[in-house]
């Protein structure tokens, strides 16, 4: 498997996002060893997460252009846990995706090191395996 994605965590306490290292704006931009690593990658991050945060079930969302709701110019897959009621209608996490990616207020920003403490918790998990 090629090393060419990288993770973060968005949306707290659980969305962490799963990009390439190459920043291209669309999907069709990937080559084919770029789109396996993704998705490779994507389904590690969701077996991970998923434990983690006691999910029983993943979203994996990719809004692929401006007309799909995509507002950062850079492919990256959401990677999202997901319980029963959850939110009140199962689609309304598209809706807190588009409310997440056009948030541009700072204080609302999670800090580098919350989201340092977040990842060091997770690693744990990918050197076990």
């Amino acid at each position: 498997m090629l090393q060419i994605c990288v993770c973060a965590l968005t949306l707290p306490p659980s969305d962490v996002l799963v990009c390439p290292l190459r920043p291209v704006e669309r999907v069709h931009d990937l080559c084919p060893e770029e789109v396996a690593d993704l998705f490779l990658t994507a389904q590690r991050v969701g077996n991970v997460v998923e434990k983690h945060f006691c999910g029983t079930s993943l979203t994996f969302s990719i809004q692929d252009g401006p007309e799909a709701g995509q507002t950062v110019k850079h492919v990256h897959v959401h990677v999202l846990p997901r319980r029963a009621g959850d939110f009140s209608r199962n689609d309304d996490v598209y809706e807190e995706l588009q409310r997440h990616d056009k948030e541009d207020s700072p204080d609302k920003w999670r800090t580098e090191e919350e989201m340092a403490a977040e990842a060091e918790i997770l690693k744990k998990y990918f050197q076990e395996n």
